[in-house]
């Protein structure tokens, strides 16, 4: 089975197409202004921490603070997704042997923290989406699509409308 990166399983949360757009190497972010500023918070935010921590190839956490896996996000706009791939950090974490590992969600520009935690039923979850997920990545062609209001400012935008 494919490796499941976590920027993978984010875009399970936010869009199939784009899912699937990115794992077949179209990658359009480079272009995104939306994408830039995430990067310019990610440089200018939390100076002192050990960044870009990447796991057997697969999660890449932005940081690591007493034990605890820290994820920076530019906006609230997205949380569920945020927490969910968190959580498939911790995930991914408990299978190498890490049981213990909690998360932190971080979003400085709002000044929100919150706490993510792995339970029994995130597991059997992420188990399921990581199956939808292969599902969406074996498919010929990208999945339809979407009408999204996040779709205005996503970097594949003129990929899918124009």
């Amino acid at each position: 089975m494919r490796k499941i990166t976590g920027v993978m399983y984010s875009y399970y949360f936010l869009c199939h197409r784009k899912l699937w757009l990115f794992a077949h190497n179209i990658n359009m972010e480079q272009e995104s202004e939306a994408v830039f500023i995430g990067k310019l918070i990610d440089e200018d935010t939390y100076k002192r921490e050990k960044k870009h921590i990447l796991i057997d190839d697969t999660i890449n956490i932005d940081y690591i603070h007493n034990g605890i896996v820290c994820e920076i996000k530019k906006s609230e706009k997205e949380k569920k997704m945020a927490i969910n791939q968190i959580k498939y950090y911790l995930y991914v974490l408990k299978k190498h042997g890490l049981n213990q590992v909690k998360g932190l969600l971080k979003i400085p520009k709002e000044r929100i923290v919150e706490n993510v935690e792995l339970i029994d039923d995130d597991i059997h979850q992420i188990e399921e989406n990581l199956q939808m997920i292969t599902n969406i990545l074996i498919l010929p062609k990208p999945p339809q699509i979407g009408i999204k209001k996040p779709c205005r400012a996503c970097a594949y935008y003129e990929f899918c409308y124009i």
